[in-house]
């Protein structure tokens, strides 16, 4: 008897665990250091704004023209920053593009706790912000969206809800929850209070526009989300184009890719 008591309190104590602390495994907010004192391109825009009372920051990088040809929202993983995507912003050709780049709550130099809704506000507000800055609304820009890992669900969940022209999804999930059956098994999985759900995301990107052009690119060694995964996504979707990169981790495939990400962007049409 005394040998099952132990089990189950530790049984308990490592549900407890998982439960209480999902929060900080799935999200790994920090703050800006030195080292991006200079990371915005002198004509980008730090863009204020606020998300029931606390401060928000995104980054505006605008195109040629002062209305954009194309505006795309920019989603990092779950440990990297809004100004990390500049590494991209730098490499691109100066077509008319322009991007908004989105920290969520409590990263970087935002205020609050991020979740699939308050990350979703942010988002929101922030786009609302500018385009209020351009004096102009949604129906009259162009919106494409890329993200990276946790990044890829958010850039997902915003265009399910906007009507987008590209999507750009880099190491993606298939679910949150099955990504964390693979670590904590399949039982603890359900624990998950919250479920970002990127198959359902893209069934109602594409039913937004089905001219919707996607396209997934992921690493044949990534250690964080399986490979298999990202094709999973792209079997079940056959518009979606897929992107095998060879020999590339879950974070060397931003580098790897960067040459191939880029033109995909730039694309026109």
């Amino acid at each position: 008897m005394r040998a099952i008591a132990v089990l189950l309190l530790v049984i308990t104590l490592v549900v407890g665990i998982i439960f209480w602390w999902q929060h900080a495994l799935i999200y790994q907010p920090r703050p800006y250091d030195s080292s991006y004192d200079h990371a915005l391109p002198a004509n980008g825009v730090a863009l204020a704004y606020r998300l029931k009372g606390s401060k928000q920051t995104a980054y505006y990088i605008p195109g040629r023209e002062p209305v954009p040809k194309r505006l795309w929202l920019a989603f990092c993983g779950n440990g990297s920053l809004a100004l990390d995507w500049t590494t991209i912003v730098r490499g691109y050709p100066r077509n008319g593009d322009a991007f908004l780049l989105i920290d969520y709550p409590g990263y970087g130099r935002n205020a609050g706790y991020a979740t699939i809704a308050s990350t979703r506000a942010s988002a929101e507000a922030a786009w609302h912000g500018l385009t209020e800055r351009l004096h102009m609304d949604e129906q009259h820009l162009r919106l494409c969206v890329i993200g990276h890992s946790l990044g890829a669900a958010a850039a997902l969940d915003f265009a399910a809800h906007h009507r987008v022209e590209r999507l750009v999804a880099i190491a993606p999930f298939t679910t949150l929850r099955e990504e964390a059956a693979g670590v904590v098994g399949g039982l603890l999985s359900h624990l998950l209070t919250e479920n970002y759900d990127n198959r359902t995301c893209l069934a109602e990107v594409y039913r937004l526009n089905p001219a919707v052009k996607v396209v997934i690119f992921h690493g044949t060694n990534d250690e964080v989300i399986p490979f298999r995964m990202g094709q999973e996504l792209a079997h079940k979707f056959p518009s979606v184009e897929f992107v095998a990169v060879p020999g590339a981790n879950h974070a060397s495939v931003l580098e790897s890719a960067r040459a191939t990400i880029i033109s995909w962007m730039d694309q026109s049409g």
